[in-house]
Parts: C-alpha cells; structure tokens; sequence
C-alpha cells in the first residue's frame, strides 16, 4: 500500500477480508459491528484466521503481529481492526499494564453489556 490509509480504511478492508472468508466458506454473513467474535460468534477456525491474516498483511502492507500484537490477544473483530490500526498509528498503541488492565476492563464492560436484561 503506498499511502498510509485512514482508520475508517483499515477497518474497511478487515471487515471485507473477514465477509469474503465468510463467503467462500458459504456462510451467511451477519452485519459487522465489531463486538462479534471470530471463533465463537463467526466460527471461524484457526486456519480461517491464518489465511485472512495473511490476506490482510497482503493488501495493507503490514504485520501487526511481527512485533507489535500478540495473535492470542485477538478474539474479536474489533481486536482485528485495532491490530492493524495501531500498525499504522502507533499513538494508538496502549503501553505496558496499563494497557493490559484498559483490556481487561474492555472485555469486563462487554461481558456485562452481554449479560443485561433487554
């Protein structure tokens, strides 16, 4: 990629990576907000998430998870798209345990967003 896109950019291609992964596989693919998890929610498998990966490192020019991000901490689609956002900006990037305890926090807020009454 010769130009540095936008965040709106990068969350664009990381949604249509993750649709077209879906349609090859003859999945229905669901509108994504970003809350939906690639296994659980998407089922997407392992080696769903290593090619779409390596797709995404393809088209962006980038590999977050060289140095920057561990493949493990990425569960969600918004893990996806902040993974190669904070690629691209790195002011973006949460440092050492405050970072860790901001995630926290994060998955703690969605999981009880999940858990009320609608």
């Amino acid at each position: 990629m010769l130009t540095t896109p936008t965040l709106a950019q990068v969350e664009l291609v990381v949604h249509g990576r993750i649709r077209q992964v879906l349609a090859e596989r003859g999945e229905e693919i669901p509108p994504l907000a970003g809350a939906e998890k690639l296994s659980a929610t998407l089922g997407l498998s392992s080696l769903d998430l290593a090619l779409l990966v390596a797709e995404l490192e393809a088209e962006l020019g980038v590999d977050p998870f060289a140095k920057l991000v561990s493949i493990t901490s990425v569960r969600s689609v918004s893990d996806l798209v902040r993974a190669y956002q904070q690629a691209f900006f790195p002011e973006l990037r949460r440092g050492g345990e405050d970072g860790v305890i901001a995630a926290g926090v994060e998955r703690a807020r969605t999981r009880q967003a999940r858990r009320k009454p609608r």
